[in-house]
C-alpha cells in the first residue's frame, strides 16, 4: 500500500511537472510573435465592422482577404511615406544656413557662456541626423525578419477574424467574474474607446499641426507633424516636446510671424486637443483615471512596443476589475 502511494505521488509530480515543461517550451516557441500576435488581435479587432459587413454578401475567406489587403495598404503605404518624407526633410535640415547660424547662436549666448560650454551645436545635430538616416537605411538588413513577421501577422489576422465567435466565446468562459456577459461588454467599451479615441486624438492633432505649420511658414510641416502623430499617444506630453524647441528656435532667427503661429497652433494642441478633447473622447465616456491612463500608456509602450498605448492602459484596467470583483466576492 505504502509501496503504490510513492508510485501514485511520483506520478503526480511527473504529471505536473510535464504540464510545466509544455507550458515552458509553448511559451518559448511563442516568445518571438507575442507582439505580432497582439497587433494581430488589435488589427482584426479594427477591421472586424468591415468584416462583417463583407460577410453579407461574401463568403468568411474572400471577406478576411478584403481585410487584410486592406490593413496592408492602410498601414505599410502611409507608413513608408512618413519614412520617405522624414529622410527627405532630414537632408534638407542639414544644409540649412539659417538652422547651422541659429545653432552658432545658442551656442554662442551669455547664458551657456557662463558655463564654460564650447559645444559644437552644428556638428552634433549633423551627427545626430546622419544618426537618424542610417537607422533608417539599416533597416534593409531586418528585410528578411520582416518578411516573416509580416506572414505570421496576415496569417494571424486572417485566422482571428475567421475564428472570431470562437475565441470570444472561449475567452469569456475564463474571465474570472460572476456577470461574464457585462464584464465583456464593459471590457469591448474599454477596448474601443482607448483603441478609437487614441487614433481619433492623434490624427486630428497631425492635421492640426501640419495645417497650423504649413500656414505660418514652418519647412518642416510635414515632419514635425509625422512625430507629434507618434507622440500623441502620450497624454499630456506629445505635442509640447515638438512645438516648444520650435518656436523657441524661431525666437532665435526672430522670425515673429511663424513664432506666434508656432505658439498659437501648439497651445491649440496641447490644451485643446491633447488636454479637453482626450478627457472629453477617452476619460468622459469610459472614467479611466487620467494617472492610469499615463502609467499604462508608458509602461505599455516599454513592454509591448508599438500597441502599447492600447494594452498598458487595459491591462491596468483589466487587472483593477478583477481585483474589485474579487474583493466583492
Amino acid at each position: 500500500m505504502k509501496k503504490g502511494g510513492h508510485h501514485e505521488e511520483l506520478r503526480k509530480y511527473l504529471f505536473f511537472a510535464t504540464i510545466f515543461l509544455l507550458i515552458f517550451l509553448s511559451f518559448k516557441i511563442i516568445q518571438p510573435y507575442i507582439i505580432i500576435i497582439i497587433s494581430a488581435f488589435i488589427l482584426s479587432y479594427l477591421a472586424r465592422p468591415l468584416y462583417l459587413k463583407l460577410n453579407k454578401k461574401l463568403n468568411n475567406n474572400l471577406s478576411a482577404t478584403i481585410c487584410i489587403i486592406l490593413i496592408l495598404l492602410v498601414v505599410l503605404i502611409p507608413l513608408g511615406g512618413i519614412i520617405g518624407g522624414i529622410t527627405n526633410q532630414a537632408y534638407g535640415l542639414i544644409g540649412n544656413e539659417n538652422f547651422s547660424g541659429v545653432l552658432n547662436k545658442i551656442s554662442s549666448s551669455p547664458v551657456l557662456s557662463k558655463f564654460n560650454t564650447n559645444i559644437d551645436w552644428p556638428d552634433i545635430f549633423e551627427k545626430g541626423i546622419f544618426l537618424l538616416i542610417s537607422l533608417l537605411s539599416s533597416a534593409i538588413s531586418y528585410i528578411p525578419a520582416l518578411i516573416i513577421s509580416l506572414i505570421v501577422l496576415i496569417f494571424g489576422i486572417y485566422y482571428i477574424l475567421t475564428n472570431w465567435d470562437n475565441l470570444a466565446r472561449e475567452l469569456k468562459d475564463y474571465l474570472p467574474f460572476q456577470d461574464k456577459i457585462e464584464i465583456s461588454k464593459e471590457i469591448d467599451t474599454s477596448t474601443k474607446g482607448i483603441i478609437y479615441g487614441s487614433l481619433l486624438i492623434a490624427i486630428i492633432e497631425f492635421i492640426v499641426a501640419g495645417l497650423g505649420f504649413y500656414i505660418f511658414g514652418v519647412n518642416l510641416y510635414f515632419l514635425l507633424p509625422s512625430l507629434i502623430f507618434f507622440l500623441a499617444f502620450i497624454p499630456g506630453l506629445g505635442p509640447t516636446v515638438v512645438w516648444v524647441p520650435l518656436a523657441i528656435y524661431y525666437l532665435f532667427v526672430k522670425d515673429w510671424f511663424t513664432m506666434v503661429g508656432v505658439i498659437i497652433t501648439g497651445v491649440v494642441l496641447s490644451l485643446y486637443i491633447d488636454i479637453i478633447l482626450r478627457t472629453k473622447i477617452l476619460g468622459g465616456k469610459l472614467k479611466i483615471n487620467s494617472f492610469i491612463m499615463l502609467i499604462g500608456i508608458l509602461g505599455g509602450i516599454s513592454l509591448f512596443g508599438i500597441f502599447g498605448f492600447i494594452l498598458g492602459p487595459l491591462v491596468l484596467i483589466y487587472s483593477l476589475k478583477i481585483l474589485r470583483e474579487l474583493v466583492n466576492e
